[in-house]
């Protein structure tokens, strides 16, 4: 009986320590904040298509460009390159190949003669897994009140392409054989920072523009446009500690002592390990 005790113990002791060296590192939550309120950041390029490339504080990389359905055939149009500007260098805009820089073409906007629509939006594409957790307005237009707009959000599935020259805002949707999600539709926008994706999506690459009846309800579309401030993202980070290797709790060597003890305690009623 002694010996099935000890061996009891023994193994007790092995399985608590397995797991506690097998258990995975703990994650630390690291946010980042993207400010686009500076008009001192350079854009790589002046024409349609260039870009904004920016590096968080802990490494994160964001590459920015400008997209709108500004391409004009039978049927939807056809989503082409835009222009990011420095709208009133406060913020980050958008001029199409179909606006000029006058107030609301100099925004994220939905503000057209045009009978189709246009519909402006960002494509932020970063170099690891984030979770888009907020944006903040620096100038809206279209809302249900003043100093308000309506905007959509999508996340890139993981699956295929994320370009989208070519397609139409309808068919980026996975829903329709793209490789979009529709992580939410937000009437309403107001000039402070507003909380996004409760879901909390996580991906690499994201849309954010002015609402867009085709990624569902939830605003009122064709009336609106906003120069984005910035943005707030997070991502998971393991903690410092070496891989595999976990702190071992005061309660195992007092566990070990206990084994060391009882080993004693077994020898001296001549029991046999």
């Amino acid at each position: 009986m002694t010996i099935k005790v000890w061996k009891a113990a023994c193994m007790a002791v092995i399985g608590s320590v397995a797991a506690l060296h097998a258990a995975p590192g703990l994650a630390a939550i690291q946010t980042q904040t993207w400010d686009f309120s500076n008009s001192s950041q350079s854009f790589s390029g002046t024409g349609f298509g260039n870009s904004l490339n920016l590096t968080s504080s802990d490494g994160v990389n964001l590459t920015i460009t400008g997209w709108s359905d500004t391409n004009d055939v039978s049927g939807p149009d056809r989503i082409e390159t835009a222009k990011l500007i420095w709208a009133q260098n406060s913020a980050l805009g958008i001029q199409n190949r179909d606006e000029d820089t006058n107030s609301p073409n100099h925004s994220i906007d939905s503000i057209t003669s045009d009978a189709d629509g246009e519909f402006d939006m960002l494509l932020l594409q970063f170099d690891t897994a984030v979770r888009l957790t907020g944006i903040d307005l620096n100038w809206a237009v279209g809302g249900n009140a003043a100093n308000r707009a309506d905007v959509s959000i999508l996340a890139y599935d993981g699956s295929g392409s994320t370009s989208l020259g070519g397609s139409t805002w309808a068919n980026v949707l996975s829903s329709n054989g793209g490789n979009y999600d529709s992580v939410g539709n937000y009437a309403n926008v107001g000039l402070s920072y507003y909380a996004v994706n409760p879901a909390q999506v996580e991906s690499t690459t994201w849309l954010v523009g002015v609402y867009n009846p085709v990624f569902g309800s939830g605003g009122d579309a064709g009336d609106d446009g906003f120069k984005l401030g910035l943005i707030t993202t997070e991502t998971d980070d393991p903690q410092d500690d070496p891989p595999g290797e976990v702190p071992v709790p005061g309660s195992v060597p007092l566990m070990l002592l206990g084994l060391v003890l009882l080993r004693r305690r077994i020898s001296a009623l001549g029991g046999k390990a």
